[in-house]
Protein backbone atom coordinates (compact mmCIF):
# COMPACT_ATOMS: atom_id res chain seq x y z
CA UNK A 1 0.00 0.00 0.00
CA UNK A 2 2.78 2.39 0.92
CA UNK A 3 4.57 1.67 -2.36
CA UNK A 4 1.41 2.53 -4.32
CA UNK A 5 1.09 5.86 -2.53
CA UNK A 6 4.77 6.51 -3.24
CA UNK A 7 4.33 5.85 -6.98
CA UNK A 8 1.11 7.89 -7.17
CA UNK A 9 2.88 10.77 -5.41
CA UNK A 10 5.83 10.50 -7.80
CA UNK A 11 3.48 10.52 -10.80
CA UNK A 12 1.71 13.61 -9.38
CA UNK A 13 5.02 15.41 -8.91
CA UNK A 14 5.98 14.53 -12.49
CA UNK A 15 2.66 15.90 -13.80
CA UNK A 16 3.02 19.15 -11.86
CA UNK A 17 6.64 19.48 -13.01
CA UNK A 18 5.54 19.01 -16.62
CA UNK A 19 2.85 21.68 -16.23
CA UNK A 20 5.40 24.10 -14.81
CA UNK A 21 7.82 23.44 -17.68
CA UNK A 22 5.14 23.92 -20.32
CA UNK A 23 3.90 27.18 -18.81
CA UNK A 24 7.33 28.79 -18.65
CA UNK A 25 7.97 28.37 -14.93
CA UNK A 26 4.40 28.97 -13.72
CA UNK A 27 2.05 26.38 -12.33
CA UNK A 28 -0.94 27.81 -14.16
CA UNK A 29 -0.69 29.65 -17.50
CA UNK A 30 -2.65 32.79 -16.64
CA UNK A 31 -0.44 34.98 -18.77
CA UNK A 32 -0.99 32.86 -21.88
CA UNK A 33 -3.37 35.47 -23.28
CA UNK A 34 -0.82 38.25 -22.87
CA UNK A 35 1.97 36.32 -24.56
CA UNK A 36 -0.26 35.15 -27.42
CA UNK A 37 -1.46 38.74 -27.95
CA UNK A 38 2.16 39.92 -28.05
CA UNK A 39 3.05 37.23 -30.56
CA UNK A 40 0.00 38.10 -32.67
CA UNK A 41 0.90 41.82 -32.66
CA UNK A 42 4.49 40.99 -33.59
CA UNK A 43 3.35 38.85 -36.50
CA UNK A 44 0.92 41.53 -37.69
CA UNK A 45 3.66 44.18 -37.53
CA UNK A 46 6.01 41.99 -39.57
CA UNK A 47 3.32 41.33 -42.17
CA UNK A 48 2.48 45.05 -42.36
CA UNK A 49 6.16 45.93 -42.85
CA UNK A 50 6.49 43.29 -45.56
CA UNK A 51 3.40 44.63 -47.33
CA UNK A 52 4.70 48.20 -47.10
CA UNK A 53 8.05 47.15 -48.58
CA UNK A 54 6.29 45.30 -51.40
CA UNK A 55 4.61 48.52 -52.55
CA UNK A 56 8.02 50.05 -53.16
CA UNK A 57 8.90 47.19 -55.52
CA UNK A 58 5.54 47.12 -57.32
CA UNK A 59 5.69 48.31 -60.94
CA UNK A 60 2.83 50.30 -62.43
CA UNK A 61 2.30 50.11 -66.17
CA UNK A 62 0.15 52.16 -68.49
CA UNK A 63 -2.29 50.45 -70.83
CA UNK A 64 0.34 50.56 -73.60
CA UNK A 65 2.89 48.74 -71.42
CA UNK A 66 5.04 51.72 -70.43
CA UNK A 67 6.19 51.80 -66.83
CA UNK A 68 4.89 54.75 -64.79
CA UNK A 69 6.89 56.13 -61.89
CA UNK A 70 4.38 56.17 -59.02
CA UNK A 71 5.26 56.90 -55.38
CA UNK A 72 4.71 54.14 -52.81
CA UNK A 73 2.08 56.23 -50.99
CA UNK A 74 -0.03 56.38 -54.14
CA UNK A 75 0.35 52.64 -54.64
CA UNK A 76 -0.78 52.02 -51.06
CA UNK A 77 -3.73 54.39 -51.46
CA UNK A 78 -4.75 52.65 -54.70
CA UNK A 79 -4.49 49.22 -53.07
CA UNK A 80 -6.60 50.45 -50.16
CA UNK A 81 -9.20 51.89 -52.53
CA UNK A 82 -9.38 48.64 -54.51
CA UNK A 83 -9.69 46.61 -51.29
CA UNK A 84 -12.56 48.84 -50.15
CA UNK A 85 -14.25 48.42 -53.54
CA UNK A 86 -13.95 44.63 -53.31
CA UNK A 87 -15.46 44.68 -49.80
CA UNK A 88 -18.30 46.92 -50.98
CA UNK A 89 -19.02 44.68 -53.98
CA UNK A 90 -19.02 41.66 -51.67
CA UNK A 91 -21.41 43.33 -49.24
CA UNK A 92 -23.74 44.24 -52.09
CA UNK A 93 -23.68 40.69 -53.45
CA UNK A 94 -24.40 39.27 -49.99
CA UNK A 95 -27.27 41.73 -49.52
CA UNK A 96 -28.76 40.67 -52.86
CA UNK A 97 -28.38 36.95 -52.19
CA UNK A 98 -29.72 37.13 -48.64
CA UNK A 99 -32.77 39.08 -49.76
CA UNK A 100 -31.73 42.15 -47.82
CA UNK A 101 -34.13 44.97 -47.27
CA UNK A 102 -34.27 47.88 -49.69
CA UNK A 103 -32.49 50.01 -47.09
CA UNK A 104 -29.60 47.52 -46.85
CA UNK A 105 -29.34 47.31 -50.64
CA UNK A 106 -29.27 51.09 -50.97
CA UNK A 107 -26.58 51.37 -48.28
CA UNK A 108 -24.48 48.69 -50.02
CA UNK A 109 -24.90 50.44 -53.38
CA UNK A 110 -23.89 53.79 -51.86
CA UNK A 111 -20.80 52.22 -50.31
CA UNK A 112 -19.92 50.63 -53.65
CA UNK A 113 -20.34 53.93 -55.49
CA UNK A 114 -18.17 55.73 -52.94
CA UNK A 115 -15.46 53.06 -53.27
CA UNK A 116 -15.69 53.18 -57.08
CA UNK A 117 -15.28 56.98 -56.98
CA UNK A 118 -12.15 56.62 -54.82
CA UNK A 119 -10.64 54.08 -57.25
CA UNK A 120 -11.42 56.42 -60.15
CA UNK A 121 -9.82 59.33 -58.27
CA UNK A 122 -6.66 57.29 -57.67
CA UNK A 123 -6.56 56.23 -61.33
CA UNK A 124 -6.77 59.88 -62.34
CA UNK A 125 -3.90 60.76 -60.00
CA UNK A 126 -1.77 58.03 -61.58
CA UNK A 127 -2.65 59.32 -65.06
CA UNK A 128 -1.62 62.83 -63.96
CA UNK A 129 1.69 61.42 -62.76
CA UNK A 130 2.22 59.81 -66.16
CA UNK A 131 1.53 63.07 -68.01
CA UNK A 132 3.31 65.39 -65.57
CA UNK A 133 6.80 66.83 -65.92
CA UNK A 134 9.40 65.83 -63.28
CA UNK A 135 8.82 68.97 -61.17
CA UNK A 136 5.05 68.52 -61.35
CA UNK A 137 5.49 64.87 -60.32
CA UNK A 138 7.50 65.89 -57.28
CA UNK A 139 4.87 68.44 -56.26
CA UNK A 140 2.07 65.91 -56.78
CA UNK A 141 3.97 63.29 -54.78
CA UNK A 142 4.32 65.69 -51.88
CA UNK A 143 0.61 66.57 -52.02
CA UNK A 144 -0.36 62.90 -52.10
CA UNK A 145 2.03 62.16 -49.26
CA UNK A 146 0.43 64.92 -47.15
CA UNK A 147 -3.06 63.64 -47.97
CA UNK A 148 -2.13 60.10 -46.95
CA UNK A 149 -0.55 61.36 -43.72
CA UNK A 150 -3.69 63.38 -42.94
CA UNK A 151 -5.88 60.34 -43.62
CA UNK A 152 -3.73 58.23 -41.30
CA UNK A 153 -3.88 60.88 -38.57
CA UNK A 154 -7.67 61.10 -38.86
CA UNK A 155 -7.97 57.30 -38.75
CA UNK A 156 -5.79 57.10 -35.66
CA UNK A 157 -7.77 59.86 -33.93
CA UNK A 158 -11.04 58.13 -34.80
CA UNK A 159 -9.81 54.77 -33.52
CA UNK A 160 -8.50 56.29 -30.29
CA UNK A 161 -11.81 58.05 -29.66
CA UNK A 162 -13.86 54.89 -30.18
Amino acid sequence: MLSRIFWIGLAGIALIGGMILQNGGFLFGWDDHDSSAKVERSIEERVDRAIDRSFDELDVQASDGREIDVPAETKRAMASAVAELVKAETDLAIAKVSDGSEEELNAARARREKARAEVDRMEEQIRKLDRASPSERDALRERIKREVQEDVRESVKASVQS
